[in-house]
């Protein structure tokens, strides 16, 4: 039988003035022992939405610690109220798998507008909670931008470093890759709109995980920053 999960350990209710105008949706189905996952959108609203979106299968073996990830996106357009399937993919499991499913609406201006999560996993765990209310902001998402099997390599290893030390922080943190001299390409991390670190890759598995590594402890103490500041600011 599957679990699934939306994973919020830190969530907050948007205002108002951010309610989601499309909502993004990820729909399971269970298909002759695999999992259909279909992406879905719905305009909410009463005007045409056209929007890019991004569907990502992030599927981790837990005792072999094996890792792939499927990325599917393209652009797409809302008639008032409608709603649209986006994209549709099937995964195997097994019960050692553990399967992340990330759904992400983008304006035209790159920003992320909607968002949804889901975890399919046999293992039940504290931090993870069904809530069925939308306009949730959701935490601990981090941005697959890569083009190579570098760059997604350094992806696997920094998300589930990043899961394992369970900084789940507000700030959507974006892992980017750039074209550099020759034909290197260069690894950024970004938090929001600010560089965190950069470097770069080159084909070899432990230079990227010690990579990973860096990015990971930059990025925790970009966000502590933060969060020291947000503290002065409401102290004064």
């Amino acid at each position: 039988m599957l679990f699934v999960f939306l994973l919020l350990v830190n969530f907050t209710f948007y205002g108002q003035n951010k309610e989601v105008d499309v909502k993004a949706k990820i729909v399971l189905e269970e298909v002759e022992g695999n999992i259909k996952i279909t992406g879905t959108a719905e305009n909410l609203t009463d005007i045409i939405q056209s929007m890019t979106y991004k569907l990502s299968v992030i599927k981790k073996n837990i005792k072999s610690e094996n890792r792939s990830t499927n990325n599917q996106e393209g652009v797409f357009t809302l008639e008032a109220n409608q709603n649209k399937n986006l994209s549709t993919t099937q995964i195997n499991r097994t019960s050692q798998d553990e399967i992340i499913v990330l759904l992400l609406f983008y304006d035209e201006n790159n920003q992320i507008v909607s968002k949804d999560r889901v975890i399919i996993s046999d293992e039940k765990k504290k931090d993870k909670v069904i809530i069925l209310d939308d306009g949730i902001e959701l935490s601990g998402i981090v941005t697959d931008e890569t083009k190579t099997k570098m760059g997604k390599d350094f992806y696997d290893n920094f998300y589930y470093l990043y899961r394992d030390y369970n900084l789940n922080a507000k700030q959507i943190v974006k892992i980017n890759e750039e074209l550099s001299f020759g034909r290197n390409t260069k690894i950024i991390i970004m938090v929001e709109n600010n560089v965190v670190f950069e470097f770069l890759a080159r084909p070899d598995e432990e230079f990227l995980e010690a990579m990973a590594k860096t990015a990971l402890y930059e990025t925790y103490q970009f966000l502590k920053k933060l969060e020291n500041e947000k503290k002065y600011i409401t102290q004064y």
